[in-house]
């Protein structure tokens, strides 16, 4: 008669393993899945601005946790391709990478990003060995260590640098020709 009073535990279902079912994934990972294919798409745009290839380079992303709640990002750009003017301007492309992702996503600090490069066994490079070791005390050749030109921001509209305002010079005024005039030439005489 008072069968209402009694408590009953719900039932329910659990999978044959014996282990709940979890049926949304961990916001954590999913935020780190979102973070790897953003910084994958920005290295994508950034390689497509400059022109270069994207068969050339990948990324992978590793997140190292150091404490709970601290996490480490490594961005690893894998070289894929060689090619020396490539790896000429490898401190400018990363430096692109992680404008392009502060302008992606402004509200994070890309800065403290650490990035690696690693070169795939079969890119192509020509350099199997190293060189002699006065190669390096040599004095190398000043148009291989004088930029051709600073690299343009991909913030910026404009695909070239200005131009420097240089200083404009003054030109020493030009005497009149003495036998082409028809007016006789000033004489200066003293002040009477």
């Amino acid at each position: 008669m008072f069968e209402f009073l009694k408590s009953k535990r719900p039932q329910t279902e659990t999978p044959p393993s014996g282990a709940p079912l979890s049926v949304a994934p961990n916001s954590t990972q999913q935020h780190r899945n979102i973070h790897r294919e953003l910084i994958r798409v920005v290295l994508k745009d950034t390689l497509r601005l400059h022109g270069i290839p994207s068969a050339w380079m990948a990324c992978e992303v590793i997140v190292i946790t150091r404490l709970p709640k601290e996490e480490e990002l490594h961005i690893q750009l894998v070289v894929l391709k060689w090619n020396e003017k490539l790896l000429r301007y490898a401190t400018a492309l990363q430096r692109q990478l992680l404008l392009g992702l502060d302008r992606f996503d402004p509200t994070v600090d890309h800065s403290k990003y650490v990035v690696s490069w690693r070169f795939a066994p079969d890119c192509g490079s020509p350099f199997l060995s190293m060189p002699d070791p006065k190669f390096w005390s040599a004095p190398a050749a000043t148009s291989q260590t004088q930029p051709d030109k600073e690299p343009v921001s991909i913030l910026d509209r404009r695909q070239t640098r200005r131009a420097p305002n240089a200083p404009q010079a003054r030109s020493l005024p030009v005497p009149p020709p003495d036998d082409e005039s028809d007016f006789s030439q000033t004489q200066i005489t003293p002040l009477r």
